[in-house]
């Protein structure tokens, strides 16, 4: 995760594909278009539009910025209260599916500084049903609330804890001490007795 994109990550493009509310700051001729309730062929200032990321970045990034982006619903207020109360009620997955990553991009535009607390806060809440997740036999209704890079980790930590217990399991290579160890404890129990 983090702000930076990945130009040839299909998860990076998927996310900044995400559509953001924004606000136009000044006219754009030509540029009606993105506006669908819109009937003119320019696009006038104050118009509040829903773009994707990408481009609302690129908006942005322009002197003097041509958009203000504003915070999409999940990252509101009401939203960041409930995450904050209790995160594991809240089926992530339905609500946006690349929940880590698209806060990793808003959270700069966040005035307040509270997004980038709440993405932490909702995966430190998470982390033991992320984890139960893992380890459960019920994979389709353990996963079903879990956002897209919970699923990756959930399904990473799998497969994972299955690699070592078949490893366990193989018992044909078991787990001694290193001759430099045992010397090497040899040798602080000899100066141990001569003092």
């Amino acid at each position: 995760m983090g702000n930076q994109s990945n130009y040839l990550s299909i998860s990076d493009i998927l996310v900044t594909n995400e559509k953001v509310p924004c606000k136009f700051l000044h006219d754009l001729p030509k540029m009606g278009f993105l506006d669908p309730a819109s009937t003119e062929d320019d696009l006038k200032t104050g118009t509040n539009v829903e773009i994707p990321l990408w481009l609302a970045e690129s908006l942005y990034s322009r002197r003097p910025p041509l958009v203000s982006v504003d915070l999409p619903k999940i990252y509101k207020e009401a939203y960041r209260e409930i995450l904050n109360a209790d995160a594991c009620t809240v089926d992530l997955h339905k609500l946006g599916q690349h929940f880590y990553e698209l806060g990793c991009y808003i959270a700069k535009h966040d005035i307040k500084g509270e997004v980038g607390n709440t993405l932490v806060n909702t995966f430190r809440q998470r982390f033991r049903m992320i984890l139960s997740a893992s380890a459960s036999t019920d994979s389709i209704s353990a996963l079903q609330p879990l956002s897209d890079t919970e699923r990756e980790r959930t399904a990473g930590a799998a497969s994972t804890e299955k690699a070592l217990s078949t490893w366990l399991k193989r018992g044909d290579c078991p787990l001694s001490t290193a001759n430099m160890v045992a010397s090497h404890r040899k040798r602080k129990r000899a100066e141990m007795e001569m003092l």
